[in-house]
């Protein structure tokens, strides 16, 4: 199947590369046949209502239709598949500057097609047809919306243990999908806090171990993860001493202290790293992933000297503070 992802603006590298890296996990494969700036369209066996259920940087999956100039995909509508129950076409328009004008004839026309043989709906449609343009227009099924409030829902603040120091849970959701986390496997958050990070790794099925050097962490962080119904093994332990409780994992993702806001029980930054990745590089299994958020260029060359670094997607949060989210992989 052919399928086009509406990708999120937010950033500008970790949309697409997030889909790619949940398509994998997913076990399941993909050829990239066009892409612009928040399009994305492969060639793929993967069920996108899986996807739907574990993206958080992307907004539509789509079934790839047609895409061309209006004219062209309205003759790609006169073409299509009989479709039964109501339908519904939606606009996005992501260009630069949208000349609504030029447009309306072309999408009115679709629209009429569209509704030759078929009751309009535009509150619950049996299908929903996205008409999105962009440098190109694009024609396309909708197949699963990913729902961005229920990511808000769940920030910090909402849950019953909160530290005010928590990764926001759509990048911590997008972070456990860069690790090519699997439904079932063993995942490790070796810093985990108030337990956002093992959040987003529960609730796409994984096996959650967590541990933290301070025991009230550890308490708050069961807390949080019963309130969502998800099983744990967690334990308190310095990073440098996992390998005592943990055997090996499929995949970690984890936020570290980094700065004067959080915690790092006063070691410097550059030794707690380097007793890090050392402890990673020695339970991760082979070809599993880690997923790591870094404060500067630095530990990322650090990182490389006991894993292989596969991406960086670098976030600036401030003037004086730029985040590294980078992938590493245990060869």
């Amino acid at each position: 199947m052919r399928l086009l992802f509406e990708l999120l603006g937010e950033h500008q590298t970790m949309p697409r590369a997030e889909v790619l890296a949940c398509i994998e996990a997913e076990g399941n494969s993909c050829e990239v046949l066009e892409e612009e700036n928040r399009i994305l369209i492969l060639e793929t066996n993967a069920d996108p209502d899986r996807l739907g259920e574990r993206l958080a940087l992307t907004r539509y999956v789509d079934e790839y239709l047609a895409s061309g100039s209006l004219s062209e995909l309205e003759d790609a509508t006169e073409n299509l598949p009989s479709m039964s129950g109501s339908v519904a076409l939606r606009r996005r328009d992501l260009r630069p500057k949208p000349e609504k004008s030029s447009m309306e004839d072309g999408v009115d026309k679709i629209s009429g097609i569209l509704t030759k043989n078929n009751p309009v709906d535009l509150d619950n449609p049996d299908n929903e047809i996205r008409l999105i343009s962009g440098k190109n227009n694009y024609l396309a099924l909708r197949k699963a919306a990913i729902d961005g409030s229920s990511y808000g829902k769940r920030k910090v603040d909402r849950r019953p243990f909160f530290s005010p120091i928590s990764l926001h849970p759509k990048y911590a959701r997008a972070l456990v999908n860069l690790a090519r986390t699997s439904r079932g496997k063993t995942f490790l958050d070796p810093f985990c806090g108030t337990g956002g990070i093992l959040i987003e790794a529960g609730l796409i099925g994984a096996k959650l171990l967590g541990s933290d050097i301070k025991e009230d962490m550890i308490e708050g962080c069961r807390e949080n993860l019963m309130n969502y119904n998800l099983d744990s093994v967690l334990f308190q332990s310095d990073v440098g001493e996992i390998q005592e409780n943990v055997e090996s994992v499929s995949s970690i993702v984890t936020d570290p202290p980094y700065g004067r806001s959080s915690t790092t029980m006063r070691e410097e930054l550059g030794s707690l790293y380097r007793r890090s990745f050392e402890s990673f590089s020695d339970v991760l299994e082979k070809g599993g992933y880690l997923a790591m958020v870094l404060p500067g260029k630095n530990y990322i060359e650090m990182g490389e000297e006991y894993l292989g670094l596969e991406e960086v997607h670098e976030q600036r949060v401030h003037k004086s503070l730029t985040r590294f989210h980078c992938v590493f992989r245990n060869y």
